[in-house]
């Protein structure tokens, strides 16, 4: 009270122009603890101010805090000089023997200090300017009354508590239960007036609580997303909508460079491609924070920085002041820019943090978008090419044998199990002009769709060359083996036996290309009796021009042609252990009375038995020939 008697006093002073009385009585109302005190909080300031000029390296920070140690030093350097003058001297009113025209720079100066922080907040925006001015009595008072009824509260609270543990009457169970309820209830008025410190920041500051609400939001919605596009749309939406940000663009990775994905409040898509070595790229890997870009600045990085023209003008076409990286374990799938904001202010330490928690959950998010949509692209292509190889499944099956026609004399039959849906076993039977039947097995090297139009080819060839009913069947072999080499890469054959049978002789010829031998069983007087076709040459598709052989062989009634390919005999078991051409024979010789089809039936079952569900390695194609 008697201080504010004094500053009466010292304005009643001014006006009558006694100023060097006036301004003693101000300062004589303080003592030497107060001003000591003063010094160490002035000095204090400019040590703080000093040690922050040193750590920041923004460019708006450091111009801020020169201007704020200027405009502090212009503003107490007098009054803090004429403080230690007065000190030393021992004087009661250091203001009182300072010649007027000093007293009065001084004191005016002191108005220096204010205007220079309202300065730097409202014209270098230091602070968002719509928060210090939202910082008024309303806010004040409100945040101080949460404060002085907490501090009421917790005062009552502990001055009851002694109280009671002062008295006499109170015993020592009571007294710890005191003790106890009165830790609780500081406790609980400490949290509830958190919660009302929460509240009167989101009322007073209902736009910075949004946006940090929005963009916190973000972090957790793009976490569910698996869409690239949709995903990229709504990270630039939400961020400019939430910092009032125009332009916004997100750069993906394609093809070795970083271009636009998605580009947002650009009249025209932007032209830019960043190269993975780029210095933006490399800087923006490194560091993994968001990257401050002052294009107008000579001391930035982007102008130190030589060789840098191309992406300096890649970033002013985007007007990029903040990159954000979209760093996803230790790689760099994309980043992005953001331009400057409407109300033209630098980006605050709280949007830097939520946006650069926003850029990591983006980052897994497209991460996960880029797996989802690879792991969606492999299933369509494996349908399409499962159903690529149904569709040749369908076409070779319409390749083999459609019917069997009557041969006097002959009991027939053949199959053919692909290993992969389609292979390149072959089989065939020709009614040939001549009343010949041709019987034909072949084995294509490979599996799969390659080998299937290899056989096609083969089969397409040798019914080209049989359908005239020649019967030099070496000439037809050396043709085919022609056909097929012409039609074939130079890793690709096939082993193939050929046979004609004359009904009226009943003689089989034939030409074995390279093929495993066909076996004729002939039982005589109970004995057996086994005939390999192995006359011919080498396999076909191999060598251009070679020489083939033919033979002949008369068959007799009760006589068993078999002829297969080596997925029959080798067939394995899980042991890997082959069924082989020893088993298969004794097997023949069990059926023997059987009819073809019977037969045929059984030898792949029994082949099957012994692989025990072991996978089939190999196409299985088997065909038999009863002379009846």
């Amino acid at each position: 009270l008697s201080g504010l008697m004094d500053i009466t006093s010292a304005v009643v002073g001014l006006y009558d122009f006694k100023l060097n009385a006036a301004i003693g009585r101000v300062t004589n109302s303080f003592d030497k603890p107060f001003f000591i005190l003063a010094l160490i909080a002035i000095g204090g300031f400019f040590a703080i101010l000093a040690t922050k000029s040193g750590i920041v390296k923004e460019r708006d920070a450091k111009r801020r805090l020169r201007l704020l140690y200027a405009g502090a030093t212009a503003g107490l350097a007098p009054s803090f000089i004429l403080v230690i003058i007065g000190l030393f001297r021992g004087q009661q009113g250091f203001f009182n023997n300072a010649p007027l025209g000093v007293a009065l720079f001084a004191l005016f100066a002191m108005f220096l200090f204010p205007l220079t922080i309202a300065y730097v907040i409202v014209v270098h925006r230091a602070m968002d300017v719509r928060m210090a001015i939202r910082q008024g009595m309303q806010y004040a008072l409100a945040r101080s009354g949460v404060r002085v009824l907490q501090f009421v509260l917790a005062a009552a609270t502990i001055i009851a508590s002694i109280l009671l543990l002062d008295n006499p009457r109170t015993n020592r169970p009571q007294k710890l239960l005191v003790i106890g309820l009165s830790v609780i209830f500081v406790i609980l008025i400490r949290r509830v007036a958190e919660r009302l410190r929460a509240w009167t920041d989101r009322r007073f500051f209902r736009e910075a609580y949004n946006a940090e609400q929005i963009l916190s939001d973000l972090s957790e919605k793009v976490r569910t997303m698996v869409e690239t596009q949709p995903l990229l749309e709504t990270v630039a939406t939400r961020i400019s909508e939430s910092l009032h940000v125009p332009r916004v663009a997100l750069l993906l990775k394609e093809n070795g460079a970083y271009r636009p994905a998605h580009a947002l409040g650009y009249e025209q898509e932007p032209a830019v491609a960043f190269t993975e070595q780029a210095a933006t790229v490399e800087r923006l890997r490194r560091e993994n924070a968001p990257l401050v870009v002052y294009t107008d600045d000579p001391n930035s990085w982007i102008r130190q920085t030589p060789g840098l023209d191309g992406e300096r003008e890649m970033l002013a076409s985007l007007e990029t002041q903040l990159l954000l990286p979209l760093n996803v374990k230790e790689k760099l799938p994309g980043f992005i820019s953001l331009g400057p904001k409407q109300s033209e202010e630098p980006y605050s330490n709280t949007d830097l943090r939520l946006l650069q928690s926003v850029a990591a959950q983006t980052g897994l998010a497209l991460e996960n978008s880029q797996l989802t949509a690879a792991i969606a692209n492999e299933v369509a292509q494996r349908e399409r090419l499962n159903r690529e190889v149904e569709i040749a499944r369908e076409v070779q099956e319409r390749l083999f044998p459609q019917d069997h026609p009557t041969i006097t004399g002959l009991d027939y039959c053949g199959a053919c199990r692909p290993a992969l849906g389609v292979g390149g076993d072959y089989y065939d039977f020709l009614l040939l002009p001549n009343e010949s039947f041709g019987i034909a097995v072949g084995d294509v090297s490979g599996k799969g769709i390659s080998a299937a139009l290899l056989m096609a080819s083969l089969q397409a060839s040798l019914r080209g060359q049989a359908i005239s009913g020649t019967h030099d069947l070496a000439l037809l072999m050396s043709n085919v083996n022609r056909l097929v080499y012409d039609a074939s890469s130079s890793n690709r054959y096939a082993t193939f036996f050929y046979g004609q049978y004359e009904p009226q002789s009943r003689t089989l010829s034939y030409v074995n290309a390279g093929h495993n031998p066909p076996m004729i069983f002939r039982r005589q007087e109970g004995e057996w009796e086994v005939l390999r076709l192995e006359e011919g040459g080498c396999v076909v598709g191999l060598l251009p021009n070679f020489p083939y052989t033919q033979a002949s062989v008369t068959l007799q009634p009760g006589d068993l042609l078999i002829s297969f390919t080596d997925g029959i005999s080798e067939a394995m078991n899980p042991a890997e252990e082959e069924w082989g051409e020893e088993r298969m024979m004794l097997k023949v010789r069990e059926c023997y009375g059987m009819t073809a089809a019977d037969m045929l039936a059984s030898l792949v079952k029994a082949a099957d038995e012994f692989a025990a569900g072991a996978k089939q390695h190999d196409d299985m194609t088997l065909v038999v020939v009863r002379v009846i």
